[in-house]
């Protein structure tokens, strides 16, 4: 292949790829996250093992999913609302999910996060905590160049909230009471 066909290959699955990149747009489906490296940690016991997970499983239920860099200053980014959360809401009333992006950590913090995020995973077993290897979700959903993002859909999947930045108080109240309507609808 000649070097202007491979470039015109190229720069055509890098328009393509972009274009299927969607974010999450309230009053349309979740788009399709696929996690296939690392994926979703689950608790067996005392064992941990990762697990392909998708965006699309937890169909069922109100879902706040909170994407974020591997790293400490993103770790905070959602942390106040998810805490509020945990005070408004009995266990399993609705589905979080916690999606890291690892490919945001620095080099060599990766046995830190998975050790974090095993911790985490022993206090909150009903809690859907998911590594990203290689910051999919960044692309897929189009999170741009902070790389989060918080979102919460209703039970047939269907995106109702979606922010890319940290909320504040008055954004969580009106979240929080988005959450409880959807409960009931």
């Amino acid at each position: 292949m000649s070097i202007s066909r491979f470039t015109l290959c190229f720069v055509l699955t890098l328009t393509c790829s972009s274009v299927l990149a969607a974010p999450p747009t309230v009053g349309s489906a979740l788009p399709l996250l696929n996690i296939t490296e690392r994926g979703e940690l689950t608790l067996s016991g005392d064992d941990f093992n990762f697990v392909p997970w998708r965006s699309d499983i937890d169909i069922g239920k109100v879902h706040v999913i909170q994407y974020f860099g591997a790293t400490m200053g993103d770790r905070d980014t959602f942390k106040p609302f998810t805490d509020l959360l945990q005070s408004s809401f009995e266990p399993g009333t609705i589905h979080v999910t916690t999606v890291l992006n690892l490919d945001a950590a620095m080099w060599g913090t990766t046995g830190f996060v998975v050790s974090e995020l095993k911790k985490n995973k022993r206090v909150h077993p009903q809690a859907t905590m998911v590594l990203d290897d290689d910051g999919s979700g960044v692309v897929e959903w189009d999170l741009g160049a902070a790389g989060t993002g918080l979102i919460i859909a209703n039970k047939e999947g269907v995106v109702k909230f979606f922010t890319p930045k940290a909320l504040n108080e008055g954004e969580m109240a009106a979240t929080v009471e988005l959450i409880r309507t959807n409960l009931d609808g």
